[in-house]
């Protein structure tokens, strides 16, 4: 993309507008780099991307990111780092540790930022480091290793005392001195007055400007003044010694370092165009694969910056269409139409949401060119017209059909009948090759050639007593220069005398476009009323779902609602067949008692399953298929968790052999649990076995609850006397639990723990009442 174009599309304001919104200088480097050269993999990637970071309630802490890439190379070269240059290394840490804090809270959350997060590697041992060596004022601190601290006790407590005794010279001898003690070259000496000085024996380090002073280091300080000079080099030692363990940790860590740099300044350019969005009401495009074009509500964010209200812009040509001709009065927004257009393009190929309505779409253009603007030079002595010849040819010589092309005022500055010509020719060549176009003109004979052009479609800007900056589409619009004029001041006579001079012919043409636009506006009417019927017939439409779903969720609960009391009342049925099966052992039943029981045990089965399955069905929207079984399978009852063997098979009902007693049930009440092997015997009925023991450990407080009842059932119907259930020690939830649903149990006559060597405190025993004395009872 040419530097011309992105010139006349303001697309360097734009940048310059964006990196304003950078929080680091290194995320403003990069936006000044930023070109619209995107892949549009790359763009719908920079899409999610924002559109990511945009749903963060907060913004991560950059703005502690400085450019240290210097003083990596600094490192990688053997160089030594400063106090200060290792603060700003700190700096850079610390922001790295910040982010990737911030990050780690949206981590579920993350998903096309997540490769760039990933990017922002640990460097809080480094941070740790260079703060325990150095303060925030970029001082080197006592306690950064054991030898400095020792050094630094040491030489304040002898430079102390060497200032405390210096300080008692003065006060012995106070005429001969002039001050108090001073330090020259990193030596303590005393203001000596001129006439004095050979009263004070020492190295004299430097005179007063005016003379009458000399800076005597006193003899009998020396030796002791050595020795602090001595650890002070042994400070300087310890610190350069400090420096370079951190530098060379610092180039350690270099790779670590630029990643993260690299990572957070894009995340700076990312935040500076959330920041872009959110200003701008921006909001992501739809990048349409057939060609359409449609902006809605679109502002050029440079208007919106200096102007207080901005008329926003639709533009939306028919589809086919390929060439849209914009004209009206000057200062009437046909320009800004231009730029507009061009700048959205422009963003979009930036990876930027445009500023435009959430339902705009663009084509994919791989090339934009544009002419707008006064190319004129005198230094290259080239005119207006022959700067806007040069640039159509360039753009007739490189657009395609993958190229948007905006020119402003085509065929302009020459004679009218010429330019006209010119601009006809070459939107027809730039139509054939299927570019599209959007050209601005005043030329009325261009207007009318392309009012009836087939690809092409006149737009016109609104001028009611004034320019309104409304685009209409399929009108061309009218200069109204004798409008502007009157409304500028200039003689009325004059105004009319130039109107007479424009003939019959252009009478018509502007009573034509009047009467057009009185047809549009018609149809424009006509299109709003119809739109608002359509919103309201949608409203409806969305009222009535919402009912009918509300409708559905009341009545899928009414059925669970009913399924649920099903249930309990199928918990009475199995107490009831319990109870039954009791009273036929206790009184030893004959043949026509057990018959009878039978009989009436499979009708008040049959009765509860029809039931429950009938709300079943109609709650899962599904009917249920009814499975298979062979005779011999082994199967397990759903309504009273027994198991049992198939010895007839009658199609939707089985007759199922639980010990001695045999039941008819549905087969849908049924689940398979062991095949039947291949060689069955004929006629065999096995006695149900039952194990007195039951294990509770590794279940929820519901299961064990449910395994419970499933086993006293069982041991009713088995005539076992005495339990065992193991529970464990625990926390001691579900023994509580357990003895507590016993106690509540009629059928349960004794509650221990058992012997220590059998479980102690872990294992529950239980023994039910006898039948007998029950029945005594």
């Amino acid at each position: 993309m040419d530097r011309e174009t992105l010139k006349a599309l303001d697309f360097y304001r734009i940048k310059e507008m964006l990196a304003g919104f950078c929080a680091t200088d290194i995320g403003r480097e990069r936006v000044q780099q930023l070109l619209p050269t995107l892949t549009r993999k790359q763009v719908e990637t920079e899409f999610d991307r924002l559109e990511e970071l945009l749903t963060l309630v907060a913004e991560p802490p950059v703005a502690g990111l400085v450019d240290i890439r210097r003083l990596l190379l600094q490192t990688e070269a053997g160089g030594i780092l400063t106090p200060d240059e290792l603060l700003q290394v700190k700096r850079v840490c610390t922001t790295i540790t910040s982010c990737q804090e911030y990050f780690r809270q949206y981590a579920n959350r993350l998903s096309t930022l997540r490769p760039l997060v990933d990017l922002i590697t640990d460097v809080s041992e480094l941070q740790r480091q260079i703060e325990r060596v150095v303060d925030d004022s970029g001082a080197i601190k006592d306690t950064a290793s054991e030898r400095l601290l020792e050094v630094r006790i040491e030489l304040r407590k002898r430079r102390n005392l060497l200032v405390e005794r210096m300080e008692q010279m003065l006060e012995k001898e106070p005429e001969w001195f002039e001050g108090t003690v001073m330090v020259r070259r990193e030596r303590f000496v005393l203001p000596v007055r001129i006439e004095f000085k050979n009263q004070v024996p020492g190295v004299v380090h430097s005179v007063s400007a005016s003379g009458q002073t000399v800076f005597i280091e006193p003899l009998e300080t020396i030796a002791e003044q050595n020795r602090l000079q001595e650890l002070r080099d042994g400070e300087q030692e310890e610190i350069a010694r400090l420096r370079r363990e951190l530098s060379m940790r610092v180039w350690q860590n270099a790779q670590a370092l630029r990643a993260g740099i690299a990572a957070i300044a894009e995340i700076d350019v990312l935040l500076a165009k959330r920041r872009f969005t959110i200003k701008f009401n921006c909001n992501r495009p739809q990048i349409d694969d057939n060609g359409r074009l449609a902006l809605f509500q679109a502002k050029h964010p440079l208007l919106v910056t200096h102007k207080t209200e901005v008329v926003p812009l639709d533009f939306q040509p028919p589809d086919g269409v390929k060439i849209v001709v914009v004209s009206g009065p000057n200062a009437g927004g046909k320009t800004v139409v231009l730029k507009t257009l061009g700048v959205c393009t422009l963003l979009l190929k930036c990876g930027m949401f445009i500023p435009a309505a959430g339902r705009s779409q663009l084509p994919w253009f791989d090339d934009v060119f544009a002419d707008i603007g006064d190319e004129q030079s005198l230094e290259a002595d080239v005119s207006s017209f022959t700067a806007h010849i040069h640039r159509l040819k360039q753009i007739l010589s490189d657009a395609d059909e993958h190229s948007l092309v905006l020119v402003d005022e085509i065929g302009s500055a020459t004679a009218p009948e010429e330019g006209s010509a010119l601009a006809i020719t070459v939107l027809e060549e730039l139509r054939n090759r299927d570019v599209f176009t959007v050209a601005t003109t005043h030329f009325n004979s261009l207007k009318a050639f392309v009012q009836n052009e087939t690809g092409m479609v006149n737009a016109g800007m609104e001028f009611r007593n004034g320019p309104t900056y409304r685009l209409i589409m399929g009108l061309p619009g009218d200069s109204s220069a004798f409008e502007i004029a009157e409304r500028s001041g200039l003689p009325r006579e004059i105004i009319t005398r130039a109107k007479k001079r424009m003939g019959s012919e252009w009478i018509d043409f502007k009573a034509k476009l009047q009467e057009l636009e009185k047809e549009l506006q018609a149809a424009i009417r006509v299109r709003q009323e119809a739109e608002v019927q359509r919103v309201q017939a949608e409203m409806m439409v969305r009222d009535y779902e919402k009912r009918l779903k509300d409708f559905d969720v009341w009545q899928n609960q009414e059925r669970r609602r009913f399924l649920q009391e099903q249930e309990r009342e199928l918990k009475e049925r199995r107490r009831e067949i319990e109870k039954l099966v009791r009273e036929l052992r206790e009184h030893r039943a004959d043949h026509d008692s057990i018959v009878r029981a039978k009989g009436f045990v499979e009708q008040e089965l049959s009765n509860v399953e029809k039931r429950i399955r009938a709300v079943g069905d109609a709650v899962a929207g599904t009917e249920t298929a009814v499975p298979v079984f062979r005779v011999g399978d082994i199967v397990e009852a759903e309504v009273f968790r027994r198991q049992g063997r198939v010895v007839e098979n009658k199609g939707e009902r089985v007759v199922v052999e639980f010990g001695n007693i045999k039941l008819e049930i549905d087969a849908r009440g049924l689940k398979l649990a062991q095949p039947a092997p291949n060689h069955r015997q004929e006629n065999t009925s096995e006695e149900f076995e039952f194990v007195p023991k039951l294990n509770l450990r590794g279940m929820t407080r519901d299961e064990a609850e449910i395994a419970l009842s499933r086993f006293l059932s069982e041991a009713v119907m088995a005539g076992a006397q005495e339990l065992s259930i193991l529970h464990g020690k625990g926390t001691g939830t579900l023994r509580q639990m357990l003895w507590k649903k016993l106690r509540q149990d009629a059928r349960v006559a004794e509650i221990r723990f058992a012997e220590p060597a059998a479980g102690g405190m872990g294992v529950t025993v239980i023994k039910l009442r006898s039948p007998a004395g029950k029945g005594n009872g």
